[in-house]
């Protein structure tokens, strides 16, 4: 189904979700922060529940796709 879904063709044409997320990414300190635990103390990162671990894995796959189109991520990302 997801297959079928990412192939769909909208009436102005295909979406471009990377930049899209790009387009809505913003800087958030609490993130930066969950990253930096992650990195710094791996043990307590693990013992956080899955929705923690998405939420900080969506943002940096956000944060990937603003650095590949442009965004100046010192500056907030705009």
């Amino acid at each position: 189904m997801n297959d079928s879904l990412n192939r769909a063709t909208f009436l102005d044409g295909r979406r471009d979700k990377d930049r899209l997320r790009a387009e809505a990414w913003e800087r958030d300190e609490s993130m930066e922060r969950l990253a930096a635990l992650r990195d710094s103390n791996p043990e307590m990162y693990d013992r956080m529940g899955p929705t923690i671990h998405m939420s900080l894995g969506f943002y940096e796959n956000d944060k990937k796709a603003a650095v590949k189109f442009g965004r100046d991520l010192n500056k907030g990302g705009k």
